[in-house]
This record gives structure tokens, sequence and C-alpha cells, in this order.
């Protein structure tokens, strides 16, 4: 139990803290602005490129692994896509959003810092391959399905170059390849620089999770709760017992993969799904009401899959 309040305080509190520091306007934006780019452009990607680089990548099935996990979000993805277009009379491209916003989980900015508290680096690998194709595998249908919406006559492979590209551009996930490159290299961090790269990876995760805190401090819990809490439902709820029950009994994993991959998918709905809803201009308020509500929301339901594994 001691464990388990300190995991909770290590990662949530920071979440609160800069959830604080934000609200109470304790510091100008300006500072505010370059302590977070600094989070997440600096710290986090050299704290990744040093965890890739050192660590001895685990012998596991990584097909199951991906088909546990994502088979899960696609099945909660279309579940509310279906719900969005039948019950709400949303247009497909706000249902599409709607979906995203149900599966799509905060994978980097909390997952990580919980997976390396709860299991430590080299436990949570398998994890950190599901960070590496969250955003591939997920935003890449998400746009076909709105862009073939709402550009009809479009090539269809042309949008998902497009989506990939852009994907390419994400400073997390080029952070994880140049550390995977320089660990398959077989090259050592010579000693002055691993030391370094190790100072700077100790605060990276603090320094995300406050950023984090201070991020979600600037949505708004508005008239669209209702439709917000449909979203948090699914996100918090169904779809971790969905990837349990695939993890478990379909693919029948070890009980460190079952963890992982139930653990993930509790995950609260990502901000990044924000992004999305800003740069189709939909459905803003639901997806940033939702992102807030489900992230505090998960501060119960997290602790209760922690303590029901054991940890």
């Amino acid at each position: 139990m001691n464990d388990l309040i300190l995991i909770i305080l290590n990662v949530f509190g920071f979440v609160i803290i800069g959830y604080v520091i934000q609200k109470l306007k304790i510091f100008p934006n300006y500072l505010v602005k370059w302590f977070d780019f600094t989070s997440f452009n600096v710290l986090l990607p050299l704290a990744l490129i040093t965890y890739f680089w050192k660590i001895e990548f685990p012998n596991i099935p990584i097909v199951n692994l991906m088909f546990s996990f994502f088979g899960a979000g696609i099945i909660v993805f279309a579940i509310c896509f279906f719900i969005s277009l039948i019950f709400l009379k949303f247009k497909i491209d706000n249902c599409a959003l709607m979906g995203l916003g149900s599966c799509f989980g905060n994978s980097v900015a909390l997952g990580i810092p919980l997976m390396y508290s709860v299991l430590g680096p080299t436990q949570s690998m398998p994890y950190m391959i599901l960070v590496f194709f969250h955003g591939f595998i997920h935003f890449t249908y998400t746009t076909v399905i709105i862009e073939g919406y709402r550009n009809r006559n479009s090539s269809y492979l042309l949008i998902i170059l497009k989506t990939i590209y852009g994907l390419f551009k994400n400073i997390v996930l080029f952070g994880m390849f140049i550390g995977i490159t320089l660990n398959f290299s077989s090259i050592n961090p010579p000693k002055t620089l691993g030391l370094f790269l190790d100072m700077l990876a100790i605060f990276a995760l603090p320094a995300v999770l406050i950023s984090l805190g201070m991020a979600l401090s600037n949505f708004k819990v508005s008239q669209y709760v209702n439709f917000s809490l449909l979203l948090t439902s699914l996100k918090n709820f169904a779809h971790p017992f969905i990837a349990f029950i695939l993890a478990k009994y379909i693919f029948i994993m070890s009980p460190t993969l079952i963890f992982i991959i139930t653990l993930a998918a509790a995950l609260p709905s990502g901000s990044q799904t924000y992004y999305f809803s800003y740069r189709y201009n939909a459905i803003k308020e639901i997806i940033s009401a939702n992102i807030v509500i489900s992230t505090f929301v998960s501060f119960i339901t997290i602790p209760i899959i922690l303590f029901l594994f054991g940890y």
C-alpha cells in the first residue's frame, strides 16, 4: 500500500502542482510557455533517447501485444462513432473526433512517467512499443475518415501519406527513433555524455507532468459535459475492460503484459485529441471538457487498477 501511495504521489502529485500553479497564475505566461516547450521538446526527447539507447529490448509477442491494445481501442472507437452517429445525430467527421476522444490516451505526458514509476525502464519497454505506434494507428484512420468525408474527391493514399508525414515531425517519436537507432548500432554513449543524459532524464518526467497539469488548467469544462461523460466512460472504463479481456482471454498473455495493456488502455484522453478538434474546428468544447474530466477520473481509476494487479 505504501508503494501504491508513493507511485500516486510521484505521478499525479506533479500534475496537480502544475494545475494549481497555472490556475493561480504564479508565473507569467512567457515562463509557462518556455517551461512547456523545454519539457516536451528538449527534456522528454533527450530522456527517450537515453532510455531507448541503453535498454535491452525484451523478447515478447509483439503482434499479440499490438492486437490486444489497439484492437480494444478500435472497438471503443467504433462504439463511440456509432453512438454519436445514430443516437446523437452527429456528422461523420464529428463522430470520428468523438471516437478518437474515446480511445486515444495520454500515453506520453502521463503514461510514460506512470509506467516508469510502476515498472522501471526495462519492464516498461513493451509499453514504449505501444507509445511508438499509438499516433500512427489512431491518427491515420481518424484522419482518413474525416478527410474522406470532408474532401470526397481527394485521394485516400495522399491523405494517408500526409498523415504519416505529420507524425514523423513529432519530436517524441523522433527521440524514440534516434534512441532505437543508436541501440541497434551498438554504439555505447561516452561516459560523460551518458551521465549528462541520465541527469536530464531524472528531471524530464516530473517536468512533463507539471507541464501537463498546466495545460489541463487551460481546458474548460463547459455545458457539453454530458457528451464528455460519454467519452470519459468509454475511455476510462470500457477501454481498459475490453483490453484486459483481449489480453487475458483471447491472446492469453503474461501477467505483466496484461497489466501493461490494461493500464495503457486506462490512461485518460490525451491532449492531442483537442489539437485534432482544433485543427478541424469541430466539437472543441466537448473534447476539451473530456480531457479534464477523463484526467481527474483517472486519479481514481488508475490507482484501483494498480491495487487490483498488486502494485
